[in-house]
């Protein structure tokens, strides 16, 4: 594929490097000539821009996304077309992927593996709020930008899976390893969908690797329909049994037995997240962060000391206080005492 690195859109946007490809399009790290700044930039390929229906997708897509204003979505600046092909620019995340962090890392730390969920949720939720379903969530959407924060990327603007089911004008579209049953089906795509490829991001974060295997992505989609999901507890012994019970009603086959809803799925993984760090006595990472953010009905599975550090503080400020004046008050009785025994003394002597 012939090179676009260097090529200028619209007169205004360079690409500087390319950074990533999928089946539909192509994202290059670019940098704005008109505001000097750096961005990202989504290009749909040559053959899936003649698609007309596939470019309005694009272009609808795009509009909706760019609604979305929230700390854990990667933000939508600007949408155009440069000799017909339609692009879309993102702020540009200065970070890793969730990929690629798990490959570095391997197994995250179990605090630290909850929190990025409740960020992606917190993310979907407000999708889902505006009616928008992400359809592909995989941890190579997931950006880690320097503070260490989760930012939700590519929401379903080029990555789709319509009622053919996995392909879509014989093309198989993205990876499987996170897709739900219902996607691999062909059956509607609701919130419940990203709930279960959610689901399956947590599993690989605790456990370092995708959970099915398989000759090829059809293969792979099969075992999300037909196989129980592997046990996080038998790969990772010190996942707590709530953290699995999590898990395993996010990846539920049938939707009547899945969560609900992304609201839903939140509340139980702030409540692990508490439980987790009370357990541990701290949080470390993203956790440390995301603890202050959970619920109060979930801030109360935390120890006093962890869910009033200022009430600690302000109490060890008293301590000192007191302490303080207990040495001026005998201080100041002692010296008064030396005072009258030298005085007697004094007077015995004369």
């Amino acid at each position: 594929m012939q090179t676009l690195v260097g090529t200028l859109l619209n007169g205004r946007y360079r690409l500087d490097a390319q950074i990533g490809a999928g089946g539909m399009s192509t994202v290059y790290r670019a940098f704005d000539t008109t505001l000097e700044r750096p961005v990202a930039i989504k290009l749909l390929h040559r053959e899936i821009a003649d698609d007309g229906s596939q470019i309005e997708r694009f272009r609808r897509e795009a509009r909706a996304v760019a609604q979305l204003s929230h700390p854990h979505i990667v933000t939508v600046i600007d949408a155009g077309e440069d000799d017909s092909r339609p692009y879309i620019v993102f702020e540009h995340v200065e970070g890793e992927t969730l990929k690629t962090r798990i490959k570095r890392m391997g197994r995250l730390p179990i605090d630290e593996a909850v929190a990025y969920a409740i960020e992606i949720a917190r993310a979907l939720e407000c999708a889902h709020q505006n009616q928008i379903v992400h359809r592909d969530v995989k941890p190579q959407n997931v950006l880690i930008d320097a503070e260490g924060r989760a930012k939700v990327t590519d929401f379903g603007i080029a990555h789709s899976l319509d009622q053919e089911g996995l392909t879509a004008d014989g093309r198989v579209l993205g990876t499987t390893d996170y897709v739900s049953p219902e996607q691999a089906l062909g059956h509607p795509v609701t919130g419940q969908s990203d709930v279960y490829s959610l689901g399956i991001v947590l599993w690989e974060m605790l456990t370092g690797e995708v959970p099915f295997k398989g000759e090829n992505q059809v293969a792979v989609a099969m075992k999300h329909v037909r196989e129980a999901l592997p046990d996080v507890q038998a790969r990772r012994p010190e996942v707590s049994s709530s953290l699995a019970a999590v898990i395993d009603r996010a990846t539920a086959k049938h939707l009547e037995r899945r969560y609900a809803s992304v609201h839903e799925l939140i509340a139980d993984l702030e409540d692990v997240l508490a439980l987790e760090t009370a357990r541990a006595g701290g949080s470390t990472g993203e956790a440390t962060s995301v603890i202050r953010t959970i619920s109060p009905r979930a801030r109360r599975r935390l120890p006093f000391r962890m869910r009033h550090p200022g009430w600690l503080a302000l109490i060890g400020l008293v301590a000192v206080g007191a302490a303080a004046a207990v040495i001026v008050a005998a201080s100041r009785q002692t010296h008064s005492g030396t005072g009258t025994v030298g005085a007697a003394t004094r007077s015995t002597a004369t």
